[in-house]
């Protein structure tokens, strides 16, 4: 099994100016890459299989809080409660990440996520459309495997 170089991914940062879009799949598609990307770096770290990434990633191994924050802040005006289904729905999106890479042994928990995010386009807006995208992407993620 090789995993590639985990910086080499498709990935930047959520686009506040809104260049890229702010649409909630286009949201949700960047968190859950940046989601994707964290878990399987933080797993490879802790296997040792990108040689020292675990001490650079610090107490919050997978960055969850700090990528609901850049949600809460791309799509301003969202209540306290809905931040908060957000923050489980990304939480819920890395377990599904995690326990397809424990769970399989083909190194292709990133590309099963690319198929799960493709062409799904969530039916609300704002932070409930980006929660219901990662959400889905978690359940078809987990189906797949």
């Amino acid at each position: 099994m090789t995993i590639d170089r985990i910086s080499n991914g498709p990935l930047g940062p959520i686009d506040p100016s809104g260049g890229q879009g702010r649409t909630p799949a286009a949201i949700g598609e960047a968190s859950a890459r940046s989601v994707a990307i964290a878990v399987v770096g933080r797993i490879a770290a802790e296997l040792s299989v990108t040689g020292g990434q675990a001490d650079v990633l610090g107490a919050d191994p997978y960055r969850l809080r700090e990528l609901t924050d850049a949600v809460a802040e791309a799509l301003p005006g969202a209540n306290p409660a809905a931040l908060g289904e957000l923050e489980r729905a990304i939480e819920g999106l890395a377990g599904a990440i995690a326990a397809d890479m424990a769970g399989s042994v083909d190194g292709r928990t990133i590309e099963r996520l690319d198929h799960a995010v493709a062409g799904y386009a969530p039916a609300r807006e704002g932070v409930d459309g980006v929660t219901e995208f990662l959400n889905e992407t978690a359940q078809r993620v987990a189906d797949a495997h």
